[in-house]
């Protein structure tokens, strides 16, 4: 009884970051250009999260976060550093 609960939350849980992945890896995407546009105009990373606006900051930090989207974020930092290995870090 309790194991199919488990697996059947587990299951879900990799469902969910299943459907995230695409939208993780474009939140990645977008922060990496704006890094590079930090860095190539000398400024920090540090500088570039000071100059936000308290929303998005807020929406950072809730996406990258949130155990919820654990999964769907390390996957998507995967897939990124497949498809970037150059830039990746």
């Amino acid at each position: 009884m309790y194991s199919t609960i488990f697996i059947t939350v587990i299951s879900l849980y990799i469902l969910l970051s299943i459907v995230m992945l695409p939208f993780q890896y474009r939140f990645l995407v977008a922060l990496k250009q704006e890094e590079a546009k930090f860095k190539a105009k000398g400024k920090t990373q540090g500088d570039m999260y000071d100059e936000m606006n308290a929303g998005e900051q807020a929406l950072h930090s809730n996406i990258q976060g949130s155990a919820l989207f654990f999964l769907a974020n390390i996957m998507a930092s995967i897939v990124y550093k497949l498809k970037h290995p150059k830039t990746s870090v």
